[in-house]
């Protein structure tokens, strides 16, 4: 491993696996396959039922830097925890099922990050692929440290959880993950972590996000920007010097609240949704591929009109762009 120690790794990659079998050999290889190799990758088995937790226990039996832990199905945020708990490295990079790192990744985090000292957590830019492997765009921010960490506090953008690797000691210094935020855990982390460091990116594509339509869901978006909303808070009562406890119960309720039945969709709708959502990209890029995922939205959800409204200006808009 080019000289790398293997008692203590430079980076610990920590993924939370629950299921996505099919998917989870080509992201493993993503770590894997990395130029910078001085790293272990802790595999969280978060209680899967569909034939991971075999292949799980297979990939680590081939590679010894792979560390497997287990877990009853708790949630991400609690396969954080417990992946971070177990972290031996200087940084610790996230990782998730379905996602691709490019093979300089942590290359290129590792080195920003041991040139600016006073960066505790950086991104990078994401291309997002879609269920046949369709290009849907691509998202990279180039601005300083500074200007990343005014975007969080302005307008609750930090840097995108997927492709977050950052400081062991100061995750540790602010209190790692909290279980309150089932949901929204990113946000709640990246507001404690600036109170003793800064954000960054890494001004390049090193992340390849793939959206399934089985794994688009806005079941839980409302408690999503409801916790988002509770870690400003909580961040704005500590830096003021108050005591943020009963925004933290309220944090929890709103985490293991259940999901009223007003609030719950048919399968049939949220398969919908994400045709539509996938439709769309694609509509945005001129892609005429977009008709069959409008196609399979609208035959989902007849009755909805935003489909419908889309697939005829497909014709028009793409027609003309072609013409």
């Amino acid at each position: 491993m080019n000289g790398a120690k293997q008692d203590c790794p430079r980076v610990s990659v920590v993924m939370g696996v629950y299921n996505g079998a099919s998917q989870l050999t080509a992201t493993v290889e993503s770590i894997l396959d990395q130029t910078f190799e001085d790293f272990e990758l802790i595999l969280v088995d978060d209680g899967s039922t569909d034939g991971a937790s075999e292949m799980l226990r297979e990939f680590a039996m081939q590679d010894r830097r792979i560390v497997l832990l287990h877990q009853p199905n708790a949630g991400l945020t609690c396969a954080l925890i417990k992946g971070c708990d177990h972290a031996r490295g200087e940084f610790i990079a996230r990782q998730d099922v379905g996602d691709r790192s490019l093979s300089r990744r942590l290359e290129k985090q590792v080195d920003y990050l041991d040139r600016h000292p006073d960066v505790v957590a950086v991104g990078a830019g994401c291309r997002r692929i879609g269920p046949a492997g369709e290009f849907l765009g691509e998202t990279i921010r180039n601005a300083s440290p500074e200007q990343i960490t005014n975007a969080l506090l302005d307008a609750g953008q930090g840097i995108s959880h997927m492709v977050a690797t950052y400081r062991s000691d100061a995750y540790r210094a602010v209190g790692g993950y909290r279980q309150e935020f089932r949901f929204a855990q990113d946000t709640d982390l990246w507001h404690r972590l600036i109170t003793v460091g800064k954000l960054g990116e890494v001004p390049e594509i090193l992340f390849e996000w793939g959206i399934d339509v089985d794994g688009i869901s806005s079941t839980n978006h409302d408690r999503q920007s409801q916790l988002a909303m509770l870690a400003r808070e909580s961040y704005r009562c500590v830096q003021s010097g108050g005591d943020d406890r009963e925004i933290l119960r309220r944090a929890e309720a709103i985490s293991l609240g259940k999901v009223s039945s007003t609030q719950m969709e048919s399968p049939e709708r949220k398969l919908a949704r994400a045709e539509f959502f996938i439709g769309s990209q694609l509509y945005v890029l001129g892609d005429p591929r977009c008709r069959a995922y409008l196609m399979r939205a609208i035959r989902r959800h007849p009755f909805w009109i935003r489909p419908w409204v889309k697939i005829v200006f497909s014709y028009l808009y793409l027609h003309s762009r072609q013409q």
